[in-house]
């Protein structure tokens, strides 16, 4: 049974409200049901019989797979404050597809259109503007949200109520670097953990860091909202030394949230420490969900009238069996006298002194990047996994960002990441788990058009990405699976550079048969009558049929250029045969996607430069991945790219493709970063330190966290946060070939 427990007190919280100003934090956790009735949007109407939810998440994360259709939202909340002025702000994030939103039974705004003539918002911020006289001491707001098909309901965004000062503060404000994102993740690999800074709690803690096992079975939190009882308010909250730990400092009392490296179990800790009397009265808030909960507590005096405090909680279910878990953990503390939270800012430090930093980077960017070697060893599973194939994986965000998932891609971008960092080791198991995966799932696919878009021969590199259970996953939806290839390339070029930098030519040596016949061979195999890859769902996760999308056969060349240079060297294989096709390929390139030689378009079916996706970001991969190699050609991308996918208005950096939706003109981070690199191969240090350091200048207000995007208006964080491969991993890369006299 659902509900919220104490460690000594059983209490009930209907309404949260933070101190910010006029701002007031909706509740979290919303009354949901699927269906359509009018009846619903009268606040007199009973449901508490209807199932609680969390807002913004999609409802399909919590137990509503797969159900496309109409479904209605109620929350209930008590206002506690008085607002100034005449009109207030109701903002409900981004709605996926369309809503219809009433405040105390009255409509206050909708976007999208619901059947029969649908059309999908999603991409829109709710922000409707209300009379303040519609606002009583008890109100309900309830959305009716219709859903066209994939993930939907109120997914992301802030949920509350602002007047107008904080409105305009929030979502008009100044241009420059702001603060925008409140949320801090913890995590070993093992269990995972988020923390919201406006709310002052644990939002959840999961079992797992991943999104899902296998197919649409979805990792759930054990527990919610999990919060000490401290009514001070907090001076600050951080990570403390750049490592994985949230310190959350009050007054009296310092809390520090984390998930073990040392000990390497599915435990969460919590320590308090500070003056004895506070915290001996600092008690634990939470609520339960299904799986079990195992809960302890121990403390210890110290020197000065000071006195610590762990509580630590972990779980059984049909995977994690083990009860006496907590108890041995606990037996640990006392037996180390609980010096657990020093034992865990040390782990991270000597991660930190096994890297290598550029000569010459500034302290705030010195910060940014011991932060992201934080990111990158919190978004890789250990081998203590329960799933043995699991060990390696490393994800493309960690929580609360929602790409907790294992996508090629972004797992090479975070092994070039952590080879330029020295961080062999890591490096190495990643590419060991993308080696000894279960793949060749898609050997053959035929689409609804009748066409057969598998990759045709054997191979061992996801076409996509893999479940948390490690197996091969293609993204499947009504347009077919991803089939993408510029994994191919893209494994060969991380691999190539780590036994280049590592000098492992060991690990080379025992993978050749593989990566020759189940990696490069495919990509040969895959080279079209004009010498660039087949069509592929393309490196954006496009789905069938797709298109001959530029990056994948920079991807696939450059990964072919470096396993026949290092094959050579290494006097291995026919390296002869994978040069021929490299140059086939770049011979390609030059031919059907280079226009006028001034600049590489998208694709090869692209036509029109007015149309979708004829400027593709990913083409500047040419350049950073060496290809091309002469600086007039690089400039005249550079000039031709800034024209139609420069981003104005004080922000730094391009959108991903020209004509695109929110999502794709949305400033990329990665893209950023990897025009960084090339604007320094190219001589230009200070632009590619422009890019570098607004990235920088932005994650310090932010907890030292890179995002998947910009939003173009505000430059706030948006999308996934914090981003690992296209996040962490790129700005290791961009900062070293910054300060690098040899990228």
């Amino acid at each position: 049974m659902k509900g919220f427990k104490s460690l000594l007190v059983c209490v009930f919280v209907l309404f949260n409200a933070a101190g910010f100003a006029q701002t007031i934090l909706l509740p979290e956790r919303w009354h949901f049901t699927t269906g359509d009735n009018p009846e619903y949007l009268n606040p007199k109407f009973d449901d508490k019989k209807w199932a609680l939810i969390d807002v913004p998440d999609y409802w399909e994360n919590q137990g509503f797979d797969g159900y496309d259709g109409i479904a209605w939202y109620r929350v209930h909340f008590t206002l506690n404050k008085k607002f100034t002025g005449d009109s207030a702000y109701v903002i409900l994030g981004k709605i996926d597809d369309a809503d219809e939103s009433y405040l105390n039974g009255v409509r206050i705004g909708g976007m999208g259109v619901f059947p029969p003539h649908a059309a999908t918002a999603y991409d829109k911020m709710r922000f409707y503007k209300i009379p303040i006289k519609l606002l009583k001491k008890e109100n309900v707001i309830a959305v009716r949200v219709f859903d066209m098909g994939g993930p939907g309901g109120i997914v992301y965004g802030p949920v509350g109520i602002y007047d107008e000062k904080d409105y305009q503060k929030e979502f008009n404000p100044p241009r420059g670097p702001k603060k925008s994102f409140y949320q801090l993740v913890t995590t070993n690999g093992l269990i995972a953990a988020v923390y919201d800074a406006r709310r002052k709690h644990i939002e959840n803690i999961s079992p797992f860091i991943f999104k899902a096992y296998y197919s649409a079975n979805y990792v759930h939190p054990f527990l919610r909202m999990v919060s000490l009882s401290i009514n001070s308010k907090p001076l600050g909250t951080y990570y403390k030394d750049n490592t994985h730990v949230i310190t959350v400092k009050y007054p009296d009392v310092e809390v520090n949230y984390f998930a073990s490296f040392t000990n390497e179990d599915k435990v969460f800790y919590i320590d308090v420490r500070g003056k004895r009397s506070k915290v001996y009265k600092c008690y634990l808030n939470y609520l339960l969900q299904k799986t079990k909960v195992l809960v302890d507590s121990v403390e210890f005096k110290r020197p000065d009238d000071q006195a610590e405090k762990y509580y630590l909680l972990s779980y059984t279910d049909s995977l994690q069996t083990d009860d006496q878990i907590v108890a041995e953990a606990k037996s640990r503390l006392i037996a180390n006298n609980g010096n657990l939270l020093n034992d865990e800012i040390k782990f991270m430090k000597k991660v930190f002194a096994r890297a290598k930093f550029p000569k010459g980077i500034s302290s705030k960017q010195r910060s940014l990047l011991e932060q992201s070697i934080s990111v990158l060893k919190m978004a890789q599973v250990p081998p203590q996994e329960v799933f043995p194939k699991a060990s390696g994986q490393i994800l493309a965000s960690l929580p609360p960002g929602g790409w907790n998932i294992a996508w090629v891609r972004d797992g090479c971008y975070s092994t070039l990441g952590l080879s330029r960092l020295g961080l062999y080791d890591e490096a190495r198991r990643v590419l060991s788990f993308m080696l000894h995966t279960e793949s060749s799932h898609y050997v053959h696919f035929v689409f609804k058009d009748g066409k057969d878009y598998g990759v045709g021969v054997a191979y061992q590199i996801s076409v996509c990405r893999y479940f948390g259970d490690g197996k091969e996953e293609s993204d499947y939806n009504d347009d077919g699976p991803n089939i993408e290839l510029d994994g191919f390339g893209l494994s060969l070029i991380a691999l190539c550079d780590y036994v280049h930098r590592s000098g492992d030519t060991a690990f080379f040596r025992k993978n050749y048969e593989l990566l020759s016949s189940k990696v490069a061979d495919p990509i040969i195999h895959c080279i079209d009558t004009n010498n660039v890859i087949r069509i592929d769902s393309g490196p954006w996760e496009r789905h069938l049929p797709g298109k001959q999308f530029a990056y994948t056969s920079i991807a696939c060349a450059a990964g072919l250029r470096d396993f026949a240079e290092l094959s050579s060297k290494l006097k291995i294989g026919d390296s002869e045969k994978y040069n021929k096709a490299y140059m086939r390929l770049l011979a390609g390139i030059r031919k059907e996607l280079v226009v006028n030689n001034k600049f590489i378009k998208g694709n090869v079916e692209a036509a029109d430069s007015n149309a979708y996706d004829y400027f593709d970001g990913g083409t500047f991969e040419a350049f950073g991945f060496g290809l091309f190699k002469n600086k007039n050609f690089f400039r005249s991308q550079l000039n031709e790219y800034q024209k139609i996918l420069g981003v104005q208005g004080g922000i730094h950096g391009f959108s991903r493709i020209n004509k695109g939706d929110w999502y794709e003109t949305a400033e990329w981070i990665l893209l950023d970063l990897r025009v960084a690199s090339s604007m320094h191969r190219f001589g230009d240090q200070k632009g590619a330190l422009r890019l570098v350091n607004w990235v920088t200048d932005q994650a310090a207000l932010n907890y030292n966290l890179i995002p998947e995007l910009y939003d173009k208006k505000t430059s706030f964080y948006d999308g996934a946060v914090p981003m690992v491969g296209f996040g962490a991993g790129a700005y290791a890369v961009a900062l070293w070939d910054a300060y690098s006299k040899n990228p």
